[in-house]
């Protein structure tokens, strides 16, 4: 008797599921639809928002829209009655964006009482390690990986200070000391931390500033990584050239 009502339970909860696996959520404008946790490793998660109009006229839809690149949305450009629920199919990717989140979908309308309805998800996203050379893709040797091979400031004018960031890491299964050395005529030129002991897999990013000195059409030289001491197969390069007045 037990096993045959566990069956059944079993038989009724397979009915009530979405037959083509996307969750459901009955929302409000004004109300968050919450996803609860996310995990980053399982990829894009896609669920369906369900609203009812309360609206006594009705709505005619022609455009969805969403500020951020993570999130699409698709719905059937079809007239809802008063009474009658609006269906949105919300995917968001939850990629390399770990924490909470929170993001709208607002759907724009025509010849309707109103001219915009907003709906929003939350959620949390459990993010995962991700594989070091995904952004940081150049192996230096020694275990380094580094995003960028070439930091180009393109043109600057004499005397005018450059931005770049780069992303390194320690690929080594252990500490590693990170240096880089910078030749002795382009110390007072540019200008950068050294990242010192680092853990294993441990990740950062760098600011550099390159000033451009005087008298210098165009600029390229040479930076050498160090991991414990030892200089790395591959060299970073410094590229500027003289902007034109």
């Amino acid at each position: 008797m037990r096993r045959r009502l566990i069956l059944l339970l079993l038989a009724a909860a397979a009915a009530c599921a979405p037959k083509d696996g996307i969750r459901t959520i009955r929302t409000v404008e004004g109300k968050d639809a919450d996803l609860g946790k996310i995990l980053e490793a399982d990829g894009p998660v896609t669920v369906r928002l369900v609203a009812k109009s309360e609206l006594s006229d009705t709505l005619y839809p022609v455009q969805l829209y969403t500020p951020c690149g993570c999130t699409e949305a698709r719905f059937d450009r079809k007239p809802v009655a008063p009474g009658e629920d609006e269906v949105i199919e919300v995917t968001y990717n939850p990629a390399y964006r770990p924490g909470p989140m929170r993001e709208e979908v607002q759907v724009q309308y025509r010849n309707s009482p109103v001219k915009v309805r907003t709906f929003a998800i939350k959620g949390r996203v459990v993010g995962f390690n991700h594989p070091i050379e995904e952004d940081r893709p150049y192996a230096y040797g020694g275990g380094l990986y580094m995003s960028h091979k070439v930091l180009s400031y393109g043109a600057l004018r004499p005397g005018e200070t450059g931005d770049f960031f780069f992303r390194h890491g320690n690929g080594n299964t252990r500490r590693a000391r990170i240096e880089f050395d910078i030749p002795d005529a382009w110390k007072p030129y540019l200008r950068m931390r050294q990242p010192g002991r680092m853990k294993a897999d441990e990740r950062d990013t760098i600011h550099v500033k390159f000033t451009m000195p005087d008298g210098l059409d165009s600029v390229e030289f040479t930076v050498q990584p160090r991991v414990d001491g030892k200089p790395t197969e591959e060299v970073l390069t410094v590229r500027a050239y003289k902007k034109q007045q």
